[in-house]
This record gives structure tokens, C-alpha cells and sequence, in this order.
């Protein structure tokens, strides 16, 4: 595994459920405590955000169609954690989400070492 400097990861989600129904859901995968549109777990902090550049039409694209997904998640590291159970995490939240049905698309310095390449390359890949 590779060293990062930078741990953030963004996760585009799109889903035409409802954003506290999906906050929720995020919530009960990372065992998590919320407080507004922010998930705590003991490895992460994680915030549902609405994606200004949501867009209908684009949202269905084949390339780059990710970027106009109705959510995002940003998503850090707590504390001291170590890198590599970090990555983990975030590939069990990856693979959570969509074992749940979800498109969803990480975006980080990482995603080669996240399943599936975070996403975006197998979305491409399998449509």
C-alpha cells in the first residue's frame, strides 16, 4: 500500500432517496452517531452534502456522469488512525452502499487501492 498525504475522500452518491433516509442508512454502516447532516464513527467523520452541481440529464451520463449525483459524502480520518485501516473503512462504506443499491463513486488520492478503483472505472466499464 502506498503512503497518502492526503486522506480526504469525497463519495458521490446518487440515489433519488430523500437525504435524511440516506444519512441514516450511512449511519448504520459506519455504526455511527449523527448530529445534523454529520456521521461520526471512531474512524471517521463524515458529512452528506447536497451536490450543487446536481443535474438531471448529466446525472445518467456514462463518463464523468458521477460528478452530477444528487449527494456527496465528505469523508476524514479521526485522530490517529492508521492509513491503511482508514482505506479499509472507507472501502467497507463503498462496498456497503452498494450492496444497498446505491451508484456510488469515491474520489481520492486512493481510489486505485478501493474496490472496484472506487467506482468510476467500473461504472464505465459494465454499462
Amino acid at each position: 500500500m502506498n503512503s497518502y498525504e492526503n486522506l480526504f475522500c469525497k463519495v458521490f452518491i446518487d440515489t433519488n432517496e430523500e437525504r435524511l433516509s440516506l444519512l441514516s442508512s450511512i449511519k448504520d454502516v459506519v455504526l455511527g452517531t449523527t448530529e445534523r447532516w454529520t456521521i461520526t464513527s471512531n474512524l471517521m467523520e463524515l458529512e452528506l452534502r447536497k451536490n450543487d452541481d446536481f443535474n438531471e440529464p448529466l446525472r445518467f451520463e456514462k463518463q464523468d456522469g458521477f460528478l452530477y449525483s444528487r449527494y456527496y459524502i465528505e469523508i476524514e480520518p479521526i485522530g490517529d488512525i492508521k492509513q491503511e485501516q482508514y482505506i479499509s473503512s472507507v472501502s467497507m462504506l463503498l462496498e456497503n452502499l452498494w450492496a444497498l443499491g446505491y451508484k456510488a463513486v469515491a474520489a481520492c488520492d486512493f481510489e486505485n487501492e478501493l474496490p472496484r478503483k472506487g467506482g468510476y472505472r467500473y461504472e464505465i466499464n459494465t454499462q
